[in-house]
């Protein structure tokens, strides 16, 4: 599909973005199924000029990262209860000037996860209280699930426990791993070049799903740990690729290609590796 002026345009923002695997995703999505939209990623630092710039030039939808997630939402029409419960949001759609903001980093967290188990009444340690920890949290509540957020700053695992109505501790609780059914690590520990975990890998067992949001690189040393352990395995970049097929599919209305768009996203990441 040629560019020309019908072409949809969309993007992402966020600084930095030179690294952004999500125009890969999304453009090898519109090219698989000949959609005419183009997606490109630009740097911002002036969030108000931007959105002023996406409203005007009639951006069809933006995809927002760090560290705008909380910025871009007071220059926003509106902004759905999720996203307003997350308090984070990562999605922008333009109708007709009209910005809506929601957040499909949760959709991506469970998605991934219910690959491989069923989340409801499952007892799961959620490691970490960032904004990824936030969005699965609100995630795993909205199925049921018996939720404790641990965090190496204690009034942090806290105060998004109570949020989600979770158990909370710090780091010197990471025992009770050995009585959870799921464990998600949602820190930036074990990300590119550092290869170390949090977890100690006695607390891991042949019956729990491990799932780590790092996905560079692909095999942390929590994955490595897990799998020697004979637990089930959930690897970060299924998060990062099913964000982006939620929003795929908000900006264009059609199913995505999502074969095509992990293997777009997997040959990104080797390039990254």
């Amino acid at each position: 599909m040629s560019i020309n002026a019908k072409t949809k345009l969309c993007c992402i923002i966020g600084n930095p973005v030179e690294h952004s695997l999500s125009p890969l995703m999304h453009n090898a999505g519109y090219k698989a199924l000949g959609l005419n939209f183009v997606y490109m990623a630009f740097q911002i630092s002036d969030v108000a000029n931007a959105i002023a710039g996406i409203r005007a030039l009639g951006i069809h939808g933006t995809s927002v990262t760090v560290p705008h997630k909380l910025t871009v939402m007071k220059y926003l029409d509106e902004i759905d209860e999720t996203a307003k419960a997350i308090g984070a949001v990562n999605t922008i759609i333009n109708d007709q000037a009209k910005l809506t903001g929601t957040n499909t980093d949760y959709e991506g967290a469970i998605r991934a996860l219910e690959e491989k188990t069923k989340i409801e009444e499952k007892r799961v340690t959620v490691v970490g209280a960032g904004g990824a920890a936030r969005a699965i949290a609100f995630g795993l509540k909205q199925k049921k699930a018996k939720i404790k957020i641990i965090n190496r700053t204690k009034e942090r695992a806290q105060a998004l426990a109570k949020e989600v109505r979770a158990e909370h501790g710090d780091l010197t609780d990471l025992s009770q791993i050995k009585n959870s059914d799921i464990l998600i690590h949602a820190t930036i520990t074990g990300m590119h070049p550092d290869n170390k975990s949090l977890v100690p890998k006695e607390y891991l067992h042949k019956n729990l799903v491990v799932f780590d949001v790092v996905y560079n690189p692909r095999e942390t040393k929590l994955i490595n740990d897990a799998k020697k352990a004979g637990c089930q395995i959930v690897y970060g970049y299924k998060m990062l690729l099913y964000q982006a097929v939620a929003q795929f599919e908000l900006f264009t209305g059609v199913k995505a290609p999502v074969e095509v768009m992990e293997e777009a996203l997997l040959k990104g990441l080797a390039k990254h590796e």
